[in-house]
């Protein structure tokens, strides 16, 4: 059995829409399907979530973070639903930036079920006169809800308001999305997109068979973690292609999947895609040691995202005259925070991006071991969108 010993692991986690009854924790799970194969119809709108996000997962403003977890559909939901306002130069940077194909309408095709919570929300200024056609875009094409605030006079009680919003539908994992003078008088409008799930495995990794072992971070050091073990011998979904193996966990219901890639350098992953490397995971018998581990990130994405192509939206002339006529937009920050908790029982996670815009002025057992520094992505594995990324250096972190 080899032992993966490389310097950068990979992993992703895989999420479908649930459905079914779930199995009795007596009984072990029913097998289920663990490939991938993305809609015809969402290929697009997915293949632009992943390369968005893994521009954003190798930015150099975010490279010297040693954990980093990202939601690339929560960052470009938000943005697009600033970007429906966008005009001229400004629209067409932000479309480049999203990777957004065509002129259609790219929004990640991610729906919300009983695992899996997707809330888009929008807060004007009060009496600021927006544009019917841009309601009708956010109401529509995003279907968020809407309502009003006066960051002119009271913008730290309207900062309150929204950040207790946020921390709602995020279980309270994302508490604080705006800090403390991210918003100001001068604000006028406030897009915000929040992702939580919560979700258990088919099968759960045995308490008894976690252990404190070494990992190895990039720099050759080693620290000891708590790394979770499955039953041996157990059947899992897996794959494999010149060097490295991928594995897949399904979660319970059968369609929920995490899968691990061992190791996984970013060029490889650009290279290959995350859709067509999960359609290639077929059933087989695995033997998994991965370490269990929570990350949280939080982040100011203005600069990755003027780095990114798109400065024209934070500029003086950024161009949002479809939103309004009576105040001249630029977006002043974009807000990101995240939380994912990996443990025997399951996957907790939570996304939430905030955009401010203010006025001018079956073979042989394989055995993999996750003891490297490693990348993980959340997807939604019905249409493939990407839903979090995360770079973990140091799980105890």
């Amino acid at each position: 059995m080899t032992v993966f010993t490389r310097s950068l692991v990979l992993g992703l986690v895989t999420l479908l829409t649930a459905c079914g009854a779930e199995p009795a924790r007596e009984e072990p799970p029913s097998p289920v399907p663990v490939t991938q194969q993305v809609p015809p119809g969402a290929a697009e709108a997915v293949a632009a979530a992943d390369g968005f996000g893994l521009d954003l997962l190798t930015a150099p403003a975010l490279a010297s973070r040693t954990n980093l977890v990202l939601s690339p559909v929560s960052v470009s939901i938000a943005v697009q639903m600033v970007g429906a306002g966008a005009a001229g130069e400004t629209a067409a940077q932000i479309r480049k930036v999203l990777r957004l194909p065509g002129d259609g309408p790219p929004v990640p095709p991610v729906a919300g079920h009983e695992d899996l919570k997707v809330s888009n929300t929008a807060w004007i200024q009060r009496g600021l006169g927006i544009k019917p056609g841009y309601r009708d875009a956010l109401r529509s094409r995003f279907g968020a809800a809407t309502s009003e605030e006066d960051f002119v006079a009271e913008p730290g009680a309207a900062r309150d308001r929204i950040n207790r919003t946020v921390a709602d539908q995020t279980e309270g994992r994302i508490p604080d999305l705006f800090p403390e003078t991210s918003i100001t008088g001068d604000t006028r409008l406030v897009l915000a997109n929040a992702l939580y799930l919560k979700v258990p495995w088919a099968r759960e990794f045995p308490r008894d068979r976690t252990v404190d072992a070494p990992f190895t971070r990039a720099d050759g050091s080693t620290v000891t973690v708590p790394m979770m073990r499955t039953e041996p011998e157990v059947q899992l979904g897996y794959a494999e292609g010149p060097g490295y193996q991928a594995v897949t966990l399904p979660y319970r219901g059968g369609r929920l999947a995490f899968t691990v890639i061992v190791p996984a350098a970013i060029d490889t992953l650009r290279g290959k895609g995350i859709a067509a490397l999960l359609s290639e995971i077929r059933p087989a018998t695995v033997e998994l040691a991965m370490p269990r581990f929570t990350a949280r990130s939080a982040l100011d994405l203005s600069a990755p995202l003027k780095e990114a192509g798109m400065p024209a939206a934070f500029g003086p002339a950024a161009d949002f005259s479809g939103i309004t006529d009576e105040a001249r937009l630029r977006i002043a920050s974009v807000q990101h925070k995240t939380f994912v908790q990996v443990d025997e029982e399951g996957t907790e996670a939570a996304a939430a991006t905030g955009v401010d815009a203010r006025a001018v002025s079956a073979e042989l057992p394989r055995t993999v071991t996750v003891d490297r520094p490693f990348l993980f992505v959340i997807t939604d594995t019905a249409t493939g969108a990407p839903l979090f990324l995360g770079r973990i250096g140091d799980p105890a972190a």
